[in-house]
Formats: C-alpha cells, sequence, structure tokens
C-alpha cells in the first residue's frame, strides 16, 4: 500500500512483507544455525558418555586393583619358604592368581600317614594316639605342646567350623578340609566328610595351618575370586585380560620377568621381587564403550623375612 504526501507524491508504506528470496535467505540462515547447535549438543553428548563411561572403568578397576595389591601384600605371613604361599599359572592373558597367608602363628604336625582316596575323618597332631613306630621330628608327645588349645579356640571363636589346610612340603600339594571338632582323647583335629584328594606320608614332615586361600582367575569375561576352595564369586566384570607377570633376580641383581607358571623346580615365593598385575577392562554409558588398561605392581611383605 502506497500514502501519498500533500506533493501528491507516493511513499513506500511501512506494511510492505518479505520477498520469497529474503524468507529463503533466512531459512537457509536458520538450518545452518540448528545444525551447527545440533552438532555441538551431539558432540557434548558424546563427551559426556565417554567422561562416563571412563569413570566407571576407572572406578571399578581401581577398587579391583586396590583389594587385590592388599591381599597379594599379605600373602605369605606366618610362613617359611617351603610353603607355595603365592602361585602364578595359566594362559599370559589369563592369569590364575592364589594367595595365602597364616591366620595363626601355630602350625600343627601330621604325626599318622594320610592316605588319598580314603574317609579318614581325624588328622593325628602329637604322637599320643598315634600308633607306634617313628614319628616326624615335629610331632610332640602330647596336644598340649603342639598347640591344638590355640586351634581349638580359634575355631570355637569362629563359630565351631573352620577350614584347615593340611600341606605336603615335599610335593608341594595340600588340600582344604573342614575342621569342626577334636576327638574324644583331644589329640586329633576332626575333618567333617569327604576323601582325601593327596597323600601325606609322615616321612615327608606334612603340617596343618590355619590359612587365608585367595584365587583370582578370569572366566567369560568376568574375575572371579575363589575363597578358602569355596565358590567362586564375581569380583570385577567387562574384563578382557588379566595379567600377572613374577619378576624374580636374575644375572647381576637385574630383574627377570617369568613368563611361565611361578614358582617351577626350585624357585620359591621368597625369589619374588614383585608383582605386576594388569587388568584390561570395558564400561559402556549409552551406545559408547571405553577400553581401559590399569596396573599396579606388589611385593609380599614377608618375601625379605627370614625363615623360623
Amino acid at each position: 500500500m502506497s500514502v501519498y504526501s500533500s506533493a501528491g507524491r507516493a511513499v513506500k508504506g511501512q506494511a510492505d512483507g518479505f520477498t520469497l528470496v529474503e524468507l529463503l535467505v533466512v531459512m537457509a540462515l536458520s538450518g545452518i544455525i540448528m545444525t551447527a547447535l545440533l552438532g555441538m549438543v551431539f558432540s557434548a553428548q558424546k563427551l559426556y558418555q565417554n567422561d562416563t563411561a571412563r569413570a566407571a572403568v576407572n572406578q571399578d578397576i581401581s577398587v579391583a586393583l586396590n583389594s587385590l595389591s592388599n591381599d597379594g601384600r599379605q600373602a605369605g605371613e606366618r610362613m617359611t619358604s617351603d610353603f607355595v604361599a603365592l602361585t602364578v599359572t595359566g594362559d599370559p592373558l589369563s592369569r590364575v592368581l592364589t594367595l595365602r597367608r597364616g591366620l595363626l602363628d601355630v602350625v600343627l604336625p601330621v604325626c599318622k600317614e594320610v592316605k588319598a582316596g580314603t574317609n579318614t575323618d581325624v588328622v593325628f597332631v602329637s604322637k599320643n594316639g598315634g600308633g607306634s613306630g617313628s614319628f616326624p621330628a615335629n610331632c610332640k608327645d602330647d596336644s598340649n605342646e603342639s598347640g591344638l588349645g590355640i586351634w581349638k579356640a580359634y575355631r570355637l571363636a569362629q563359630g565351631g567350623s573352620v577350614n584347615a589346610y593340611i600341606y605336603n612340603p615335599k610335593t608341594k600339594i595340600g588340600e582344604t578340609f573342614t575342621y569342626d571338632a577334636e576327638d574324644g582323647s583331644g589329640q586329633h583335629l576332626h575333618k567333617s566328610s569327604g576323601k582325601w584328594l593327596n597323600d601325606y606320608p609322615t616321612e615327608d614332615e606334612p603340617r596343618v595351618y590355619m590359612l587365608e586361600e585367595l584365587k583370582y582367575f578370569l572366566q567369560a569375561n568376568v574375575l572371579y575370586l575363589a575363597e578358602n576352595g569355596g565358590v567362586a564369586q564375581p569380583f570385577l566384570p567387562n574384563v578382557v585380560s588379566f595379567e600377572a607377570d613374577p619378576y624374580i633376580k636374575g644375572a647381576l641383581g637385574v630383574s627377570t620377568k617369568v613368563s611361565t607358571d611361578f614358582p617351577l623346580g626350585t624357585q620359591t615365593w621368597k625369589d619374588l621381587q614383585q608383582l605386576n598385575v594388569k587388568i584390561t577392562a570395558t564400561a559402556k554409558a549409552g551406545t559408547k564403550t571405553v577400553q581401559r588398561d590399569y596396573s599396579s605392581s606388589f611385593t609380599p611383605r614377608n618375601v625379605f623375612s627370614a625363615d623360623y
């Protein structure tokens, strides 16, 4: 619409609209701006998912490694070098790590042979009641001298039934059994049930320990923990690999990595200088999956202590 001045000239009106070209330009500019804004939103969302996944896997692995390292530092407590306090076996990317530590200062002798496949439900821990013949040097005449009273007090304090571990230092083989009572004479440990898996001849001077055994192993992308020979429980999910590399003192005092099982042959757990543990795990946030590696090194505190 035009407005005429008093002189009769037309003046452009204020109500004129946008032309089609102007509308197209505005729409194009708006599209560019919206695309840029959406790109920023999606980028921020992706960064958030990355950070969330990274934080999740960091926290999970950090807690798991701290716990495992603390267990490793305690391995070998109250144990001599001829006991297998720490073992590393299996595939390099899927190790089985077993850690053991003594819970009592008293270690009981085995004073009468235990045979594999039998249901013998007692373990003789003194000469009294053990029959005639020769006895291992560490066997005493009476269980009181051996320290059975300390074992009994511990068993009762734990509710009446505990796991004990019989061990042959010559073969380096042992097994867990349930110790739930003493016999009437007070000279034997009572084993609750089951057959013995291995032979424990007295000439090998076998011993019985009150100990804690922890076994870490990887199965179907889950790191499991089995305590005292019991049913394994999930310890850390979404694990790609579990590496445990022992290092021992080599020539000229230089640390040497052990790529095979440890210990082997004449090696003992006290030959260990350090154990390097590496866990590779994944975490997912939204559609984003993050994979991270975490490493830790530790040495059992009692590696450098003298045998007693």
